[in-house]
This record gives C-alpha cells, sequence and structure tokens, in this order.
C-alpha cells in the first residue's frame, strides 16, 4: 500500500484507517506543533497530487479485495487534505466500497472559506477540524499560516461548512503552554465557537515531538479549567491507548516504516498495536543502528519516527 496505513489506534474514532493524499508535509500551515516536523514552506495550490485511479484502487483492496479490520476511514495526508482537488470524489467513492463505516477527513480548516472545499467535506460523515486560536497574533504564532489564509476567513467558512454538512463537526483545539491557554484567548475561542456550533470541542495538547521545541505541553488541571470555560460540549481528548480495541492485527515491518514515516510512535503503541509481535524491541534496535529510525524523548515517554535525513531503504531495513 502506497497511499493507505494502518488501521493506527485513534484518540478519537478507534482504530482508524488512514488515506493519505500528499507528499510529505505539504500544507498550508506549518504548525508549532506539528508531529511531521517543520515544513521547509507553505503551499496553497489545490491539485490532484495523486492519481485519483491510484488511490481509489487501494480503497477499493482493503475494503472489498482483502479487507481489514477498521472502524472509520479517514481522509488524512503528510500535510493538509483539502489541498487535494478530488477530496469529494474519493469520499463518494469510499462511501460506496467501504461497507457503511464512517468517513471521516481531518483539515486544518484553512480553506473552508472556499466553497469547493465545503462542497467536498460535507459529504463526510465526520470532519474534524482544528481551530486553535481567534486572535490573528496568536494564531500566526502557533499555526504559521500561509499568506493565503486569513484567519476572519476560516472562521466564517467554518460557519457556512456547519449549515451546509449533514454528518458531525468535531472542533479540536490543541493547546500549547504559553501560547493559546491564557484566559483572554480561550475567551475569544468560546465566543467564536457559539457562532460555528460544533457538535463536540475536543481539547488536545502536545504528546508527541513537536516541530518547535518550545511547544510544550499544557498541564491536565489546566486543560480542566479551560474544558470549564468552554462549556459543556467541550471534552479533554483521553489517551488513545484505552480506547485501542483488542485484537489489532500484526503489521509486517514495511508497515510499521510506513506508519512511523506519517507518525511518531511511542513504545507503549507499538506494543498496543503489535502485541502478537515478540521481536517488536530487536526490530527497532535494528532499525535505530541502519539509521532508519530515531527515537526522541517527550515528557516521561520515547518516541519512534522515521530518521529524516536518511533516505529509506526498505531493502536495507529488512
Amino acid at each position: 500500500m502506497k497511499y493507505i496505513f494502518g488501521p493506527v489506534p485513534s484518540r478519537r474514532l478507534g482504530l482508524s484507517l488512514g488515506v493519505d493524499l500528499l507528499p510529505p508535509k505539504t500544507c498550508n500551515m506549518n504548525c508549532i506543533y506539528c508531529e511531521l516536523g517543520p515544513g521547509k514552506g507553505t503551499v496553497c495550490d489545490i491539485r490532484e497530487y495523486t492519481p485519483l485511479s491510484d488511490i481509489q484502487a487501494e480503497i477499493r483492496h482493503v475494503c472489498l479485495e482483502e479487507p481489514r479490520d477498521f472502524d472509520c476511514l479517514t481522509f488524512t495526508a503528510s500535510g493538509e487534505p483539502t489541498l487535494y482537488s478530488r477530496l469529494g470524489e474519493l469520499i463518494l467513492f469510499a462511501r460506496d466500497v467501504c461497507g457503511g463505516r464512517p468517513i471521516v477527513v481531518l483539515t486544518n480548516a484553512g480553506l473552508v472559506h472556499r466553497k469547493d472545499v465545503r462542497d467536498a467535506l460535507a459529504q463526510a460523515d465526520f470532519v474534524l477540524p482544528s481551530l486553535d486560536a481567534v486572535t490573528g497574533a496568536v494564531f500566526r504564532r502557533i499555526n504559521r499560516p500561509d499568506p493565503c489564509i486569513k484567519l476572519n476567513d476560516v472562521i466564517k467558512g467554518l460557519v457556512l461548512l456547519r449549515q451546509k454538512m449533514k454528518g458531525r463537526m468535531w472542533l479540536e483545539i490543541l493547546l500549547v503552554q504559553g501560547i493559546n491557554d491564557s484566559d483572554q484567548e480561550i475567551m475569544a475561542l468560546k465566543k467564536a465557537l457559539a457562532v460555528i456550533g460544533p457538535d463536540r470541542v475536543q481539547l488536545n495538547t502536545v504528546v508527541r515531538p513537536p516541530a518547535e521545541a518550545f511547544a510544550k505541553p499544557v498541564a491536565r488541571r489546566r486543560m480542566e479549567e479551560i474544558k470549564d470555560m468552554l462549556g459543556e460540549n467541550a471534552e479533554i481528548i483521553v489517551d488513545y491507548s484505552r480506547k485501542l480495541r483488542e485484537g489489532a492485527p500484526l503489521m509486517l515491518e514495511s508497515e510499521i516504516l510506513d506508519m512511523l514515516r506519517r507518525r511518531p510512535l511511542s513504545i507503549q503503541d507499538m506494543k498496543k498495536l503489535f502485541g502478537g509481535y515478540r521481536g517488536i524491541d530487536e526490530l527497532l534496535a535494528r532499525l535505530m543502528d541502519n539509521g532508519v529510525i530515531a527515537r526522541k524523548r517527550m515528557g516521561n515517554q520515547d518516541f519512534y519516527c522515521m530518521f529524516h535525513d536518511s533516505p529509506i531503504d526498505m531493502a536495507a531495513a529488512s
């Protein structure tokens, strides 16, 4: 699989089978907390970055030809999935072949001011947009958007999307210590959320190695205070390992590398996902020795990620 990865454990969605639509770090923002690392630049070009037929073939394969066990199909990207010009067609295709499983789209909401983007997103069962700040200076500091993105357009676009879509909107706010967690910023967010009207407001913080070392997590106690400030439909996203179902299928080494290329995983994540694979510790040690992956410390946990300065040589890593 070149575009399909997982299923991976999601704190919100159970076992999510991901569809990666874009080349790595193709994004219209360069968020300070991004687990993919710092970007080399931002883009706003909406186009068919990957052949539609190739992605459809892989979706058909995992849903019909050799079905995998998963809870939902999630359109995501190593960047921003709404930059893919044929997203709407893919959502409809996935709905036809995936046996009624929910279709989910993750988005930073930078392009929801565009009608074509809203039309595509409105066909999903769940849209999970982000809105980390609603004051200009904080928005620019935490999300570092492309000049094509205007904060007022983002908020207006989310309002229009919520009015149009028949599915559910779970809006995420990722909180970074000392950046967007002040009472002033939270109250401004509360006013904007009252206008947007998402079904849920989900509070997250930095849990994986971020693009910038100064992006620090917000303490649990402060998260609770912010949840109370935002009202009854706000919730703190729990550790996804608690939601992981038993019996996740055993992955091959190539799939482990494919997952690490998209997101860091802790050793706890690994052992939950690949619990039947007794050699996981030895495998990780060998991949580190070969310079394929690296280990980084975040809080009191070690995370594994791709060693970005080295090309991925699947043959050497086998």
